[in-house]
């Protein structure tokens, strides 16, 4: 078959290859008590879970820091709603059986986090 240059070996998304990636983008990184990487701000963190046979599904889920009272959350549902239908949702997931460059995957991780991050930031404009 075709050789292809090594900049194109295709991966899989593992811990260690994602930690250098987070590494790369300079964003400072955990493990969970349950193994799970996760970023953290001020105002949310996303959590890196890794799922499948071969962990080849990577989903990027973000939890916001800040709580809301009960009272609020009719209107925060229609303003989920609102982001639903209008934005990305705050999760990623993609299944990367097929494999994926090295390039393409740090590109699709800084993609995610960045999506992630404006909908934290849109959600704490709003409430």
């Amino acid at each position: 078959g075709v050789r292809r240059p090594p900049s194109e070996h295709m991966v899989v998304p593992t811990l260690a290859l994602l930690k250098q990636i987070l590494d790369e983008y300079g964003l400072l990184h955990v493990l969970d008590e349950d193994g799970d990487l996760v970023v953290r701000w001020t105002n949310c963190q996303i959590f890196f879970f890794r799922y499948g046979e071969n962990d080849e599904v990577l989903q990027a889920r973000l939890y916001l820091s800040e709580r809301y009272d009960v009272d609020v959350r009719p209107a925060l549902t229609v303003l989920l709603d609102d982001w639903n239908r209008t934005k990305l949702c705050a999760e990623q997931v993609f299944d990367f059986e097929a494999g994926i460059t090295r390039d393409g995957l740090k590109y699709t991780v800084g993609v995610w986090i960045h999506s992630l991050l404006q909908f934290a930031d849109w959600i704490s404009e709003q409430a």
